[in-house]
C-alpha cells in the first residue's frame, strides 16, 4: 500500500511513523522538513530517533504561531533577514520557557547546537510568504523513482504536540505516501522553498541560548535579590509623591504604607490597614484614596463608612486633601440606605472605592449591617475608570481586626474576596482554608478550663498570619518603626517621640471580713444554679429568661432549639450580674433590683394568664415605663403580632417554671436586703487613694490629666459623684453614649493634644467605651481600667486614645482593676482576655503588654526589643532592595531582567537534598520547599527569602544533568497546577466550603429550575444566585434563599401554585445580590500556565 492516513492516536502518531521509517528504511540518509511552526522540544525528541543520518534540513515558517502574529505582518512582503532572525529568536526563547523542565530537553538544545556546528543540521526561516504547509521527506542520498523514499503530509508541525508525544496526544490528520511522483514533487517544492529561506547558523542559536536561563549562570546573591525585587520592586521603583496640606508631617513610614496599600488594592481588590492605634491610619487611607483618584480619573467615587462619632474627622481630612467632592460619607448604621438605593446616597454601583473605618465592627456576618456592606462592596462598578476596575476596591481600617476568633478575619476578608476565587497566594478557597482553623479554635476554647491552650492558640494565629494576614495587611507597630533605621531617622528629624507603654499595673483592693463574706456568698448565689451539670446547686436559675424552655410541646412548636436559646440567655445574664458585681457595688445593687423586679413581673403575668414572649417588643423596658399588660398586648396587636403566638396562659408552661421563678424571687429579695447593709466600697477607696497619692504625681503624669474607662454607665455616674466629693474637684467630665455628641468639642479642647491650647476646664475624664475609638485623648498619659471589658481588644483601643502621634508624655501608664479570682473562675474573663490578646499578638503584633504581665512574654518574647518580628524583617528586606536600587541601578536592572527559570546549585549542610522553587502565573505566586522525598510544601515569602538569602561574595554552581533538581522543580509545578490552576474550575475543586445552608439553598434553586423549565427569566436568575453561592460571594445569600424555601417543603405542587410570588422573590434577591460571576470574570482574564521564576537546590 503506497499511502496511509493516521491521526496521532496512541501508537499511530507522526512520531511513531518517523520512528518506523528510521528503523526500517536502510537507505535513509536525508530528513527534510517543512513546518509552519517549529518547537525545539519537538526536535529534541525526534533527533534521537533519526540516529546518525548525515543530513537534516528544517525550513520553518515564522508566521504561524499566534504569539508572533503582530511581527509577521511586517514580514509577509519583505525578506528582511535581521527582522526574521529577531522574530525567530523570540520564538526560540518562548520555546525554551514553555518546554518541559528536564535535563533531556536541555541536552537536546545542546545537541541542536552541535548538529548545526557539524553541518548535519541546517535550518532556514521562510519569511516571504504565508507558509502553512507541513511535509516531511525521508530520502536516500540520491532519490529517483527506483529508490526508497517517503513523504508525510498533513496538519502536524515539529512540536511535541504535532509529533503526538504529549499526553493526551492532540488530534492531527496526516498521510504517509511512497508514490515516486508525489515524493519527487515534494522534493522539488522543498528545494524551491529552501532557496527562499533565511539561514540560521550555530552562532545564531548560541546567541539565542545565551539570552535564556541555559546561557546565564546567576549567583546565589542575584537570585536572592530577584526574590526581593519581585515582592518589593513596584514599591521601590514607585516615585509617587503627594503634596501634603499645611500642618501635616511628611512621614516616610506613612508614604511607604500608601505605596504598598495602593498596590494591594490593585492586586487583591482590598486590604487591612491595621497599623497600631495612633500612627495615622485615617491620613494613610486618605492619601491612598487620593492616589487612586489620580490614577482612576475624575469619575471615581468613594464611599467612606464611619462610626457616627468619626464623621467630622473624615470630612475634615478629605476636605484638607482636596478630595471631599469625590466622596460620600455614611455612618455604619445607615448602610442599608446605600445598599438599597434610598435617600440622597448614590447608587452602590457608582462607587469605585469603599473605605470602612473601625472595620472590626463588621466581623460578624450574621448582621444586617454586614450584609448591606457586603452587597455594596461586591456590587460591580458602573464606571470602570482609567484603571478599568470592574470590581470595587475596599480598605478596611482597624487596629484590632481580630477581636474574638478566626472567623473575624474570614468575614472581613469576604468583604473584598470571594471564597472560591481568592487572590491570596497559596489559598485556592478561603472558606475551605479557614474551616480547620475555626474548628481547632473552638476545640481549644472548650478545653481552656482544664488545660493551658495559650501556646496552641499562638501557633494557630502564627500560621494564619504567615499564610493570609501578611499578604493583605499593612501593620506596623511603633517598635517596627523604631527598629527601621530609615524610619527612625525620619521621625527623629521631625521631632516625633513615640511614648513607651509601661507594663500594666494591677490594682488590688482588700475587702474586710464582712464585705468579703458577702461578696463571695453573692458570687455563689449568682453562679450556683441547679442544672444537669450541677444537680445540687442552690443559686439563681435566671428563670425570667428561660420561659420558652418550659413551654409544653403543644405551645412550643414555633420555637426551635428553645432549651438551648433559654439557657444561653440565662448564661448571658449570669455573666452580666457577675461583671456588675466586679464593676462596682453600686451598679450591682441596681442590677439586683432590676432582676428582682422583672422576675416579680413575670410571676404577675403568670397570675393573670398573660405571659408575653416577644423579644422584639422589649416587654421589660415597657414594664419599667409603667405600662400594664393589657397596654402591652394592645401595642403588640397594633404592631402586627399574632397574639396567640406571643401571649400564653399559665397552663402553657410546666409547673417547674413557676417554682423556679418563686425560688429566684426569694433569693433575690434576700440578696437585696443583704446588700442594703453594705456601706463599704474598698475598690473606690483604693482609687481615691491612688488619685490622691500617685496618679497625678508630676514625674508620672506631667499634664495632670487622667482617663478612666468602665463598661458600666451606672458605675461612671457613681464614680463622678463620689470622686467629686472625695477629691473636692470640679474638673471631672463624664462622657457616655448619651452625651458624647454634646461634649465632642469639650473633649477636643481639654484632652486632644492636636487642639491648639488646653482649655484646662477638665482634668479627669470618666467614660465608657464610647470613647475607645476615633478620638484623641493624648493630653493624658494615664489610663485607668476600672473594670475589664469582655472584648479584650477594647483595651488596645483604650490605650490607643492616649498613645498617638503628638502624645505629650514620654511614657503611657496603664492601670488595671482585674476581676476577683472567684468571679473570674465563673466567667473566665481573665483567661479569655489573655488567650484572645495572645492570639492577636501572634496574628498582628503589638507594641507592648496590654492586659497582663503574663502575655506570652516568656514563651514568645513578643516584647523583647531585640527580637525582630515579621514586619521588622519585611521592612529590613524592603530597605535592602531599595538601597540597591538607589546605589547600583545597573545591577538592579540586570537582576530584575534575569530570564525565567534561572537557577543555581548551592552548598548547605542544613538543607542538603532540598530545593526551593518560585512559581507564578496570573492566578497566584507561590514558593515551595521540596524535600528530598519529593514532597512540595508551600512556604511564605519570609521563609523563602531566608532560604534564598546570600551575600554578593557567595559562589554557586551549575545544575548537573543528573541532579534531583529537575524532579523537584517539576514536582513544585505539579503541586501548583493542582492547587491553583485547577482550582479556577469550580467543577474540579472540592467544595468543602459549602456548608449545609449553601447546599440546601442550591438544592432549592435546582428544584425551582426543574419545576419552572419554561420560565426563562426565573431559571436565569436561579443560575445567577447559584453561581454567587458556589463562588462564596455573599455570606447571607444562602440564608435568604432558605427563608423563601421553608414554606414549600420541596413540594412541587405548592411551588407551582406560588410561581408568581416566587418569581418576584427570586427577582428581588437577584437584584439585591447582583455581581459579576466567575464566568464573566474569567472571560476578561485568561488563566496563564504556571512558570518557574527561579529555583535553587542545595547540595
Amino acid at each position: 500500500m503506497s499511502a496511509k492516513f493516521f491521526n496521532n492516536e496512541s501508537g499511530n502518531t507522526l512520531f511513531h511513523k518517523l520512528q518506523g521509517i528510521a528503523s526500517e528504511m536502510a537507505t535513509f540518509r536525508r530528513f527534510w522538513a517543512v513546518s509552519g511552526f517549529f518547537r525545539s522540544s519537538g526536535y529534541f525528541k525526534l533527533r534521537r530517533e533519526l540516529g546518525d543520518i548525515p543530513e537534516i534540513k528544517i525550513l520553518v515558517g515564522i508566521n504561524i504561531d499566534g504569539l508572533f502574529l503582530r511581527h509577521n505582518k511586517a514580514l509577509l512582503f519583505t525578506a528582511d533577514e535581521k527582522e526574521a532572525h529577531k522574530v525567530y529568536e523570540q520564538d526560540f526563547k518562548q520555546d525554551i520557557l514553555e518546554a518541559d523542565y528536564s535535563a533531556e530537553v536541555e541536552e537536546g538544545i545542546l545537541q541542536m547546537y552541535e548538529d548545526l556546528v557539524s553541518g548535519r543540521l541546517q535550518m532556514r526561516i521562510h519569511a516571504t510568504k504565508t507558509l502553512h504547509a507541513k511535509f516531511y521527506l525521508c530520502l536516500p542520498t540520491v532519490y529517483n523513482e527506483h529508490s526508497d523514499g517517503w513523504v508525510i503530509m498533513g496538519s502536524s508541525n515539529i512540536s511535541e504536540a504535532g509529533l503526538g508525544i504529549t499526553r493526551p496526544p492532540r488530534y492531527e490528520l496526516n498521510i504517509a505516501i511512497k508514490e515516486p511522483d508525489d515524493v519527487n514533487y515534494c522534493v522539488q517544492e522543498f528545494e524551491h522553498l529552501w532557496e527562499q529561506g533565511v539561514p540560521l547558523s550555530a552562532e545564531d542559536i548560541e546567541q539565542y541560548r545565551q539570552a535564556t536561563y541555559l546561557g546565564d549562570q546567576p549567583t546565589p546573591y542575584e537570585l536572592y535579590i530577584k526574590v526581593l525585587i519581585d515582592t518589593f520592586g513596584e514599591q521601590v521603583e514607585d516615585d509617587f509623591t503627594l503634596e501634603l496640606p499645611e500642618g501635616y508631617k511628611d512621614l516616610k513610614y506613612q508614604k511607604d504604607a500608601v505605596i504598598q496599600g495602593y498596590q494591594m488594592l490593585l492586586q487583591h481588590d482590598g486590604l487591612f490597614l491595621s497599623d497600631v492605634v495612633g500612627l495615622g491610619k485615617t491620613m494613610i487611607a486618605t492619601m491612598i484614596a487620593k492616589r487612586f483618584i489620580e490614577a482612576n480619573g475624575r469619575y471615581t467615587r468613594i464611599l467612606v463608612v464611619y462610626p457616627p462619632a468619626l464623621q467630622r474627622n473624615w470630612e475634615e481630612t478629605f476636605t484638607q486633601f482636596g478630595i471631599a467632592k469625590y466622596a460620600q460619607f455614611v455612618s455604619s448604621g445607615s448602610l442599608s440606605k446605600v445598599a438599597d438605593g434610598e435617600g440622597l446616597y448614590r447608587d452602590k454601583e457608582d462607587f469605585s472605592l469603599v473605605i470602612v473605618d473601625e472595620a472590626h465592627s463588621f466581623r460578624n456576618d450574621n448582621t444586617g449591617r454586614y450584609d448591606a456592606l457586603q452587597r455594596i462592596c461586591k456590587s460591580p462598578c458602573s464606571e470602570p475608570g482609567l484603571l478599568g476596575c470592574m470590581s470595587k476596591k475596599v480598605m478596611l481600617l482597624s487596629a484590632t481586626p481580630l477581636n474574638n476568633r478566626p472567623s473575624d478575619l474570614l468575614n472581613q476578608l469576604l468583604l473584598f474576596q470571594n471564597s472560591q476565587t481568592c487572590t491570596i497566594d497559596g489559598i485556592p478557597n478561603l472558606r475551605s482554608f479557614f474551616a480547620p482553623y475555626i474548628e481547632q479554635y473552638q476545640e481549644l476554647m472548650h478545653e481552656r478550663d482544664v488545660r493551658d491552650v495559650a501556646s496552641e492558640v499562638d501557633e494557630l494565629y502564627e500560621e494564619l498570619r504567615s499564610r493570609v494576614i501578611d499578604k493583605v495587611t499593612i501593620r506596623r507597630t511603633r517598635t517596627n518603626i523604631l527598629n527601621d533605621p530609615d524610619y527612625k531617622a525620619d521621625i527623629d528629624a521631625q521631632g516625633i517621640i513615640f511614648p513607651r507603654i509601661c507594663a500594666p499595673v494591677d490594682l488590688v483592693y482588700q475587702m474586710d471580713e464582712d464585705t468579703s463574706a458577702r461578696f463571695y456568698h453573692t458570687l455563689l448565689q449568682l453562679t450556683d444554679g441547679r442544672s444537669e451539670e450541677n444537680p445540687e446547686g442552690t443559686g439563681l436559675y435566671y428563670a425570667r429568661y428561660r420561659a420558652v424552655e418550659f413551654l409544653k410541646p403543644d405551645y412550643s412548636r414555633g420555637y426551635q432549639n428553645a432549651e438551648q436559646i433559654a439557657r444561653t440567655l440565662a448564661g448571658i445574664y449570669r455573666v452580666h450580674m457577675v461583671k456588675r458585681l466586679e464593676s462596682s457595688f453600686y451598679a450591682f445593687k441596681k442590677s439586683l433590683h432590676t432582676l428582682l423586679q422583672i422576675t416579680t413581673d413575670m410571676l404577675g403575668m403568670l397570675d393573670v394568664d398573660k405571659v408575653i414572649i416577644a423579644p422584639d417588643l422589649k416587654v421589660k423596658d415597657l414594664q419599667e415605663k409603667g405600662w400594664d399588660l393589657d397596654e402591652i398586648i394592645e401595642y403588640a396587636a397594633q404592631k402586627g403580632y399574632d397574639l396567640d403566638a406571643i401571649c400564653f396562659p399559665e397552663e402553657a408552661f410546666t409547673s417547674e417554671f413557676r417554682e423556679m421563678l418563686e425560688h429566684d424571687k426569694v433569693l433575690l429579695e434576700s440578696l437585696v436586703d443583704d446588700w442594703e447593709q453594705e456601706t463599704d466600697d474598698p475598690k473606690l477607696d483604693l482609687l481615691v487613694t491612688k488619685m490622691q497619692r500617685d496618679f497625678f504625681a508630676s514625674e508620672l503624669n506631667p499634664s495632670g490629666k487622667l482617663v478612666l474607662f468602665s463598661e458600666s454607665v451606672d458605675t461612671l455616674n457613681y464614680l463622678y459623684r463620689e470622686l467629686s466629693q472625695a477629691l473636692s474637684r470640679e474638673d471631672i467630665l463624664v462622657v457616655t453614649s448619651q452625651n458624647r455628641k454634646q461634649y465632642e468639642q469639650t473633649i477636643r479642647e481639654n484632652f486632644d493634644a492636636n487642639y491648639p491650647g488646653d482649655k484646662g476646664k477638665y482634668q479627669i475624664l470618666l467614660t465608657s467605651d464610647v470613647l475607645a475609638e476615633g478620638v484623641n485623648l493624648h493630653r493624658s498619659n494615664v489610663i485607668v481600667n476600672y473594670d475589664s471589658p469582655w472584648n479584650a481588644t477594647r483595651l488596645m483601643q483604650r490605650i490607643g486614645r492616649v498613645n498617638r502621634i503628638g502624645s505629650v508624655a514620654p511614657e503611657i501608664r496603664n492601670y488595671m482593676f482585674y476581676p476577683s479570682i472567684q468571679g473570674d473562675r465563673e466567667i473566665n474573663l481573665y483567661s479569655n482576655a489573655l488567650i484572645k490578646l495572645q492570639g492577636f499578638h501572634s496574628a498582628f503584633g503589638e507594641d507592648a503588654q496590654i492586659f497582663s504581665r503574663e502575655e506570652i512574654v516568656k514563651e514568645f518574647q513578643l516584647f523583647d526589643s531585640q527580637i525582630q518580628d515579621a514586619i521588622d524583617r519585611r521592612l529590613s528586606l524592603l530597605r535592602e532592595v531599595r538601597e540597591l536600587y538607589q546605589k547600583n541601578r545597573g545591577l538592579y536592572r540586570k537582576i530584575k531582567e534575569l530570564p525565567r527559570k534561572s537557577r543555581v546549585l548551592r552548598h548547605s549542610s542544613e538543607h542538603a537534598g532540598r530545593s526551593v522553587v518560585f512559581v507564578s502565573s496570573n492566578v497566584k505566586t507561590e514558593y515551595y520547599m521540596v524535600e528530598g522525598n519529593g514532597e512540595a510544601k508551600p512556604i511564605d515569602f519570609l521563609e523563602a527569602a531566608q532560604l534564598f538569602y546570600a551575600t554578593p561574595e557567595e559562589a554557586g554552581s551549575p545544575i548537573p544533568s543528573d541532579s534531583y533538581h529537575y524532579t523537584h522543580v517539576r514536582r513544585a509545578l505539579e503541586t501548583y497546577e493542582t492547587e491553583h490552576i485547577e482550582a479556577q474550575d469550580t467543577s474540579r475543586v472540592s467544595r468543602q466550603d459549602l456548608d449545609s445552608k449553601a447546599t440546601t439553598a442550591l438544592a432549592f434553586l435546582r428544584r425551582l429550575k426543574q419545576t419552572f423549565t419554561d420560565n426563562y427569566i426565573l431559571c436565569e436568575q436561579c443560575d445567577q444566585l447559584a453561581h454567587s453561592i458556589e463562588e462564596g460571594i455573599y455570606s447571607q445569600l444562602s440564608r435568604e434563599i432558605n427563608k423563601q424555601a421553608k414554606p414549600y417543603k420541596n413540594d412541587r405542587e405548592l411551588l407551582r401554585q406560588a410561581e408568581r410570588e416566587l418569581s418576584c422573590q427570586i427577582a428581588r434577591l437577584a437584584g439585591i445580590y447582583a455581581t459579576k460571576t466567575q464566568r464573566e470574570r474569567l472571560q476578561e482574564r485568561e488563566v496563564t500556565p504556571p512558570c518557574v521564576i527561579i529555583s535553587e537546590s542545595f547540595a
